[in-house]
């Protein structure tokens, strides 16, 4: 197939293009960094011209961007339009589990939509602009889980847990990431059998704890296994005073929100995620060491 993929340099993007290269896809890239933008509509239309399928990953994730609303939504309209108009037959676009806002209990594909902040709602907005045209191409929406990867993010957060620093909240609470590697291949997997117009959810098959996550992590250190928890205004004051980025209100309470999803709905169609997390969390170790992120 001739594959056009948004959002192609960012950390999703790249484990993308690799595996449906790796399945002798032809693939054709489309990425901020190297000048493409999803709100010019000419070149919009060049790039999804010839192709049979798009994964759209592109978006800006920070909240504070005064280019998030128009990027994430109306770069989605511009380009879904431009698949139909080009007879593109199938429209992927990865969206987040952030769309159900603070949940307590396991969340599927029909839980209460509840999204809190500018980046959520963008993803709604745009998840829905998809399937005002279902009926004219094969869309599906992906809802991915907080995404284990090699880049920045984790690249901190683990620098901290080697450092003994304690978690801003109790650690109780169900931690169900995703490796990178297996969002690539639950996007490919909804493309070639989901069903047009549904949603499927993807997140890692084993619901472990915060703290469990965080003792994985001492384990691949040689760390004495355990973790430390400090109240969250505490963590707060020394995230301010220190200058740390990850302890933030938004950081915190994106790692200590209950991340407790059914991946029922996704496994029927036959994926799954390939490596166990404890594997996949060294994994990502071993990549940023690589990438030079982590020494």
């Amino acid at each position: 197939m001739r594959i056009l993929v948004t959002g192609s340099s960012g950390m999703v993007g790249r484990f993308l293009v690799a595996e449906l290269k790796n399945r002798k896809h032809s693939v054709k890239e489309f990425d901020a960094t190297n000048g493409h933008d999803v709100l010019d509509m000419e070149e919009v239309q060049k790039a999804v011209k010839g192709a049979d399928a798009v994964f759209h990953l592109a978006a800006v994730i920070e909240n504070e961007n005064p280019k998030l609303w128009e990027v994430n939504v109306k770069g989605t309209e511009n380009l879904i339009g431009a698949a139909i108009k080009a007879k593109v037959r199938k429209f992927v676009l990865l969206s987040s589990t952030g769309v159900y806002g603070f949940t307590k209990k396991t969340v599927d594909e029909k839980s209460p939509l509840n999204p809190e902040n500018k980046y959520e709602e963008s993803k709604l907005a745009a998840e829905r602009a998809v399937f005002l045209h279902k009926n004219e191409i094969d869309a599906f929406v992906v809802r991915s889980a907080m995404i284990l990867g090699p880049n920045k993010y984790w690249a901190k957060m683990f620098k901290m847990i080697r450092k003994k620093m304690p978690l801003p909240c109790d650690g109780k609470n169900s931690f169900q990431v995703i490796h990178v590697k297996d969002v690539a291949n639950g996007l490919i997997a909804a493309m070639q059998k989901g069903k047009s117009g549904e949603i499927y959810l993807l997140g890692g098959d084993e619901k472990i704890t915060l703290n469990e996550f965080c003792e994985i992590v001492q384990e691949k250190f040689g760390l004495k296994k355990g973790m430390k928890h400090i109240p969250e205004i505490i963590a707060l004051i020394i995230g301010k005073i220190l200058r740390i980025d990850v302890l933030t209100r938004e950081n915190i309470g994106h790692i200590s929100r209950e991340k407790n999803y059914s991946l029922a709905k996704i496994k029927k169609i036959g994926w799954k995620p390939k490596a166990a997390m404890k594997k996949r969390i060294w994994e990502t170790i071993e990549e940023l060491k690589e990438e030079l992120l982590l020494e």
